[in-house]
């Protein structure tokens, strides 16, 4: 008998453990994916857990994780020949890089991308065969295509300024590499001394092409220019190995903008400088290390930043909080006093009403969706908020009915003691039933929030102003805006959820509390 009580509980024990970790799976996988980078989403090998990243203390230098292992039939005879290939090519590897090293990595990537070319009836047939159609694959444009996905280098492109009158100039077109090596220090800093051919005062923002090495250090930037200096708020961080443009701008009105996606980093005034030349302008870049612990924090916070910067993010979390506080008390005001009125008041035509609104339940939503919409829009309320929180002053009938039944429990003695010490129908209802029902309101208040804070229809239908999107609508509008792009889109969701998971953490008790003691007492 022992020994089958226990099996049971292990049994039960790990139906529960199994249930935790498939449930907790989308979780997991929203997480993950929140803090990968773009690049990591599209490879051949699903994997769930992001990529780690890995400052490198010298650059340029070639990336052995690119290609990090070449598999496949005649695997060694293969690499080997594509070296001899390259090498009887000719390619011309850059000065700065270890040739061994990256004659090594560059075969691979031949080897990797040949894979994927030749037929598998050529890789299972005789080597001498398969090295013939290898050479005849691989020509220089092949070559020096895959030689550029694993070279990693730190370069400066042009840099152009546009002025408040929309008109652009190239202040520097030349492409410069930056080399480093931060074993023995942990700061690079540059300088670049452009002339201007417009006032300084008029400068709109600037844009600088750059193509990180991605080794997750930092780069700062310095502007001075008519004696004034100012600084980035925030670096950029040296993340992927793809070109591109980099945009900062003074303080101007659109950073407080709820309607504008901010894709540039401000420039802070920072005191005085010594440039005082007119129409010239110095810009002091300074590169930082990055230590591992540091490259993870900057790579988690990394797409939760972009979003920030693309939505009014606080904007729509204040209307969605604004909106969850007033359909909460509205809901358990109004859906008590139906249920008190319905459960402990006697009065003509109780129980018809009551059957009548029972009967409501089953009309589907989508029917009164466009008369509803219909006297909203007469009232003259279309694109406000109210649509979204009177309508939870009127009661909800399913939890009218879940009060009621609960109501209907409470024995009548609590009732006739409070009765004949003077108290009336309110009072009763607020000192006597409301504390006795405190678990069913409790779960009536978590239902009412998850209904708010998730609503997506009501938003759409009544609001075309995007400073009233609540945070479901927006990060509806984000995913649109950021090209379905999935990490910012599963950040921005990870965002959304968090709340909800947290509230029902601390609330379960009360939620699960709520629903068992309403279905004992029916």
């Amino acid at each position: 008998m022992r020994h089958s009580v226990l099996a049971t509980r292990l049994m039960i024990y790990s139906a529960l453990v199994l249930g935790a970790v498939v449930f907790a799976m989308p979780f997991v996988w929203m997480g993950a994916t929140s803090v990968k980078v773009d690049r990591e989403l599209f490879t051949r090998e699903l994997t769930i857990f992001p990529m780690a990243p890995r400052p490198r203390p010298v650059s340029p230098y070639i990336d052995e994780d690119y290609y990090p292992s070449a598999q496949g039939p005649h695997r060694d005879a293969v690499l080997a020949h594509l070296i001899h290939r390259v090498r009887r090519m000719g390619f011309a590897f850059p000065p700065d890089v270890d040739r061994a090293d990256a004659e090594t990595q560059l075969a691979r990537g031949l080897f990797d991308r040949l894979r994927r070319i030749l037929p598998d009836a050529q890789w299972q047939g005789p080597v001498s065969a398969l090295l013939a159609a290898a050479d005849k694959a691989v020509d220089r444009k092949m070559v020096a295509e895959t030689f550029t996905r694993i070279d990693r280098r730190l370069i400066l492109g042009p840099l152009r300024a546009r002025t408040l009158d929309l008109v652009e100039y190239v202040l520097d077109d030349s492409e410069t590499t930056i080399a480093y090596d931060f074993r023995t220090t942990d700061r690079r800093t540059w300088t670049r001394t452009v002339p201007l051919e417009f006032d300084p005062a008029t400068l709109q923002r600037l844009q600088l092409n750059l193509h990180p090495d991605d080794t997750w250090h930092r780069l700062y930037l310095t502007v001075e220019t008519a004696g004034r200096r100012y600084v980035a708020e925030r670096p950029v961080v040296l993340v992927n190995f793809d070109w591109i443009v980099l945009t900062w701008r003074p303080p101007n009105p659109d950073d407080r903008s709820l309607t504008r996606a901010k894709t540039w980093i401000t420039l802070v005034p920072a005191g005085t400088s010594t440039v005082t030349v007119p129409r010239q302008m110095r810009l002091t870049f300074e590169l930082r290390r990055s230590s591992l612990l540091r490259a993870w924090g900057e790579k988690i916070a990394l797409n939760y930043r972009r979003v920030l910067d693309y939505i009014p993010f606080w904007r729509y979390v204040k209307v969605s909080l604004v909106l969850v506080l007033l359909n909460v008390v509205l809901t358990l005001l109004s859906c008590s006093l139906v249920a008190y009125a319905f459960a402990r008041l006697r009065w003509p035509g109780r129980d018809f009403c009551f059957a009548l609104m029972l009967a409501t339940l089953m009309i589907p939503a989508q029917v009164t969706m466009i008369p509803h919409f219909l006297i909203w829009r007469y009232l003259g309320l279309y694109n406000t908020l109210v649509p979204l929180w009177l309508p939870s002053a009127f009661g909800v009938p399913f939890y009218i009915f879940l009060l009621r039944q609960f109501m209907k429990g409470i024995p009548t003695d609590l009732e006739d003691a409070a009765r004949i010490d003077g108290a009336g129908f309110l009072r009763i209802y607020a000192y006597v039933i409301l504390p006795l029902v405190r678990p069913s309101l409790t779960a009536i208040a978590i239902f009412t929030f998850l209904a708010s804070w998730n609503d997506f229809l009501g938003p759409l239908i009544y609001l075309s102003d995007q400073r009233l999107y609540p945070l479901a609508f927006g990060l509806f509008a984000f995913s649109l805006e950021a090209g379905n792009n999935p990490t910012l889109t599963m950040a921005a969701s990870l965002l959304m959820t968090l709340p909800v998971i947290v509230i029902f953490f601390f609330t379960q008790r009360y939620f699960i509390q709520g629903i068992t003691m309403t279905g004992l007492k029916a």
